[in-house]
């Protein structure tokens, strides 16, 4: 037997969800106690599978108000530009940082290895990105 439910009840399910992880992450960072985060990441892995399998009917909802386009190219183009802009100053800073704290490592020895995650991060995001980017244009071209 399957239950159909309807798209706004799906919403509803996933914004409860959501609210409940974010409210837990912050109250477990608040009072420093980990199983509030624990609970966090309970709540995100339950809401995560479910937000994919219902990925197409979620962007309709948000994107379509009585059959009306309330979302078009243009602000897909925007939303992609602030993202490559937003990675890219991630990168900058954390490439800022890696050299800022490498440049103390003879006053703060300790701290050496700190640098060398921000650098193996920046190097992973980029892969990541060249990936994506190689696969869209693939998919899309």
């Amino acid at each position: 037997m399957v239950i159909i439910i309807n798209t706004k009840i799906k919403i509803a399910i996933l914004i409860l969800f959501s609210f409940s992880s974010s409210i837990s992450w912050i109250t477990g960072l608040i009072l420093a106690n980990i199983n509030f985060f624990i609970l966090s990441l309970v709540l995100l892995l339950i809401v995560l599978p479910y937000t994919l399998k219902n990925f197409n009917e979620f962007q309709e909802f948000f994107t379509k108000r009585n059959g009306k386009v309330i979302e078009d190219e243009r602000a897909n183009y925007i939303n992609e530009k602030a993202g490559n802009m937003g990675f890219g100053i991630t990168l900058a800073i954390n490439i800022y940082l890696g050299v800022a704290i490498l440049t103390l490592r003879n006053i703060y020895p300790q701290y050496s290895i700190i640098a060398y995650v921000l650098f193996l991060l920046v190097i992973i995001s980029i892969i990541i990105y060249k990936i994506a980017t190689l696969y869209y244009k693939k998919r899309y071209s």
